[in-house]
Order: C-alpha cells, then structure tokens, then sequence
C-alpha cells in the first residue's frame, strides 16, 4: 500500500513538471518575423483567410467583399487544376503538387502487433526560392516606405 503512495506521488510530481516544462516552452517560443513572444493559442503567428482578404483589398484598393471573391475564384481555380492535372506551378510563388504517399507497416509501440497503413494521398507545396527569399527576416524592409520589390517581382 506505501509503495503504490510513493509511486503515485512520483507520477504526479513528473506530471507537474512535464507541465511546467511545456508551459516555459510555450512562453519561451518566438512568433515568426517579430521579436515577440507568443501571446495564447499555438496558431499566434498565423495568418487565416480573412487577413489574406484584407491584405488582397488594400493591395487592389477594392472592397473586402471583391477581393473575397477575387481569392476564392483563385483558390477553387489551384484545387481544380490539382485535380485535373495533378501539379500547379505559380512563377515566383511555388508550386503545389498530388502526391500519393505509399503504404507501410509499422509495429503498435504497447502490443507490437503490425499495422498495415494504406496508401495516402497528400498534396505538396514547394515554395520557390523567390519565396524564401522574401521572406527572410534579413531581406524585410526597415523603413515601410521602401517597399520595393526585388528585381523580377511582379506588381500590380
């Protein structure tokens, strides 16, 4: 009876501090291009759809409403042509790609039993090094009026 005490005091003092750790890590993390650090949610750093809409509206100087439309036709345009084609290469931006991932086995890690995994289809995404290269953290503008694109960038 003492000893199944003392290991669950154990198990729950390594608990906490499994915890603990997780939580300083947490803090600890720093957001992409800021010198921030995370500020709840583990998706901070993220951009979603709506931002995207926001920056495509400022960008054409139309409404939100226009550039929705305009991202969405663009959007459903790329997950057509996947379809159809199964590759969709944008100059500049990078290219998206079907790929089908093969099946394996691979052993349950408490039974060891075999678990066969089927085939799985998957989609890629490859930036190009335009891409990359803009987005360095060395290559960003420090002055937001020198907003200038590099040499081969498209402007609309």
């Amino acid at each position: 009876m003492e000893r199944n005490t003392r290991m669950n005091r154990a198990m729950n003092n390594k608990t906490e501090s499994n915890m603990n750790d997780a939580r300083d890590r947490k803090t600890d993390s720093v957001l992409f291009g800021s010198g921030k650090t995370r500020q709840g949610g583990l998706a901070g750093n993220q951009a979603n759809k709506g931002m995207l809409t926001e920056a495509v509206s400022e960008k054409l100087g139309g409404s939100r409403r226009q550039a929705a439309r305009i991202l969405d036709a663009v959007l459903d345009s790329v997950a057509d042509l996947l379809t159809i084609k199964g590759r969709v290469a944008i100059k500049g931006f990078g290219t998206f790609e079907r790929k089908i991932r093969k099946g394996r086995t691979y052993k349950h890690p408490v039974t060891g039993e075999n678990i066969d995994v089927a085939d799985k289809e998957t989609i890629l995404f490859k930036p190009s090094k335009n891409l990359v290269n803009l987005t360095r953290p060395e290559n960003k503008p420090k002055n937001p009026s020198d907003t200038t694109p590099p040499p081969g960038v498209f402007q609309a």
